[in-house]
């Protein structure tokens, strides 16, 4: 059985898949909330665009994937050291790469699981909402998951190091909490999404294709996407490999020295 079938079926075990559909329903409902009210708010004789369904989704995003996964990642370390599965895989032969490999693969499809039911929630409640098509809306769709499967591997690869660090304690929980409260003020607040490409929480807001979001006041207004949108989903792609490099060096390290 490999690596990867042995960790699926372990978390199995653990209800682990259970803890992730409860927390993308919870996620979901909240985000369906949220564009219908927006849409219902939209300013009278406006017909409000399916392109403002996605601005919400970016929205709690920036505020909510950070702390997911980084609640995810808690519980994978917890279970594994509950169950000193560790010690299991080096007797089976498995070096600690490959065994960070295989829980970065886990972590990165449960987190990407999350977002894509969330993205294709909201698009599916702005047309139930009657919500118009853009000129903008399929270009920044796709762009979107890219950013998004780009951000949820660079989150999970430094969560997963700093739970392994921090031997599963709630340190790596609150560091991913305060990291994702740093880039949302910076960007947010003070406009500096640039801050974001210093830390893994922020790619989502750094890397973002769209050059002017839909503003807050009106849901009928469109995107404008940046000159070269892909050229900055792969830049972010190039930090987040940046991220995994450096969370493997690390894990690595510290088994090495155990």
């Amino acid at each position: 059985m490999s690596t990867l079938a042995l960790e699926i079926r372990k978390h199995y075990k653990s209800k682990l898949l259970v803890f992730v559909l409860g927390i993308a329903f919870i996620e979901t409902v909240w985000l369906a909330g949220i564009i219908m009210v927006s849409a219902s708010r939209s300013p009278q004789g406006v017909q409000a665009l399916k392109t403002f369904s996605l601005y919400n989704y970016m929205s709690m995003q920036w505020l909510l994937l950070g702390p997911t996964i980084a609640f995810l990642a808690s519980r994978i370390a917890g279970v594994d050291q509950e169950g000193r599965m560790g010690q299991v895989f080096r007797a089976l032969g498995e070096s600690p790469r490959r065994q960070f490999m295989t829980k970065l693969a886990l972590l990165t499809g449960l987190g990407t699981l999350i977002s894509m039911i969330m993205l294709i929630s909201a698009a599916f409640v702005g047309t139930q909402a009657g919500l118009l098509d853009s000129p903008s809306y399929a270009a920044v769709f796709w762009l979107i998951i890219a950013l998004t499967i780009v951000s949820v591997f660079a989150i999970s690869a430094v969560q997963l190091a700093l739970s392994n660090l921090f031997d599963g304690s709630s340190a790596g929980v609150i560091i991913g909490v305060v990291g994702t409260l740093i880039t949302s003020l910076a960007g947010i607040a003070l406009k500096m999404p640039v801050i974001g490409w210093l830390l893994p929480w922020g790619l989502l807001m750094a890397g973002s294709p769209l050059e002017t979001l839909t503003p807050r006041n009106s849901a009928g207004a469109d995107f404008i996407l940046a000159s070269n949108p892909w050229l900055l989903v792969a830049l972010a792609a190039a930090v987040a490999l940046a991220w995994a490099l450096v969370s493997a060096r690390l894990i690595i390290r510290k088994e090495e020295n155990a």
